[in-house]
């Protein structure tokens, strides 16, 4: 099981420590019926690799979750830190992932259908990407963090040596710790190599959503959206449009948040709209709602008109 290999790897460098155990390792193996075969000395000496350190009771990377009300990070709701064993910590994860992931109902005819706010499959893999593939050379904790609109996974390393995220998006995959992947695969935690990423976007067929990838020189973000972000709000009677206040310039250049594509299908929907229409919409705060909208008038995505409490808003042609 815990079998060195030639490469040269950070997994294959010696462990600044020694003093290492595995029980939560081997309580994995048991739960699953499988023999579990812990290091064997050479030469009479054992000596720990970094490999050996991730999967052991005293690895020193953790992981920390956080839940905020809102969009943004103004008030926490939920967090916690994650420790021990890499494996252990992907049980531990998932479970207060889902945790935080409520089933949400949608009648469709005569048929009520339940969904999860993030697909199950997508949440599983985007954790999974997170553990096996970032970059155990820096002692930084990978980042989850939840909003009502979204869950954006952060974890320390950028893309392998000539990877591009072109590269990425068609599908290609370099594993950067082949034995941390062949272990969570011989714990039947992941089912096949190289497919997490696309497995994260066909959870999400079929919704006008789709899950973001974003590579930097040193970090690594997957964003996953709230899968009924865009019909939390009930339906409102609405006013008809007056005469449309003088219109900016579109930036053609701007591209639709997860939040603006919300409130664009909103506006499309009823029409004109008010600020505390976008506060139910999203969950979020008369202060984060303002900043959208403005944020989305100046980009030429909607319209506004009106003053003080009686401002309202619509979307532009050009949306």
């Amino acid at each position: 099981m815990l079998t060195p290999n030639d490469s040269s790897s950070f997994e294959n460098q010696l462990s600044p420590r020694q003093d290492l155990t595995f029980n939560s390792l081997q309580a994995l193996f048991d739960q699953q019926g499988l023999p579990f075969t812990p290091p064997s000395s050479q030469f009479g000496i054992l000596q720990f690799s970094n490999f050996d350190l991730l999967v052991s009771d005293q690895c020193p990377y953790t992981i920390k979750c956080a839940v905020f009300k809102g969009t943004d990070q103004d008030e926490f709701l939920d967090r916690q830190e994650f420790t021990g064993s890499l494996a252990a910590q992907f049980q531990q994860v998932y479970a207060f992932l889902e945790k935080h992931n409520p089933v949400e109902s949608q009648i469709k005819g005569l048929y009520r259908e339940d969904r999860p706010a993030y697909p199950k499959q997508a949440l599983r893999e985007a954790l999974m990407n997170a553990i096996i593939h970032r970059d155990y050379s820096n002692p930084a904790s990978s980042l989850i963090n939840l909003y009502t609109d979204r869950v954006e996974f952060i974890s320390f390393g950028g893309l392998m040596p000539g990877i591009t995220l072109e590269d990425i998006q068609l599908g290609l995959s370099v594993c950067r710790n082949k034995r941390l992947a062949d272990l969570f695969y011989q714990l039947k935690l992941v089912e096949s190599y190289g497919t997490g990423l696309a497995r994260i976007k066909s959870a999400y067929k079929g919704s006008r959503l789709e899950p973001q990838i974003l590579a930097a020189p040193s970090s690594f973000k997957v964003v996953l959206p709230h899968y009924q972000a865009a019909v939390k709000a009930a339906p409102k009677p609405v006013k008809k449009a007056l005469a449309p206040a003088p219109s900016p310039a579109p930036n053609p250049k701007a591209r639709a948040t997860s939040n603006e594509e919300a409130v664009l299908a909103f506006g499309k929907e009823h029409g004109e709209f008010i600020r505390s229409d976008i506060e139910e919409l999203l969950g979020v705060s008369p202060a984060t709602a303002t900043r959208l909208l403005r944020q989305m008038e100046n980009s030429g995505l909607v319209l506004k008109r009106g003053k003080a409490k009686a401002i309202r808003y619509r979307i532009s042609e050009n949306s």
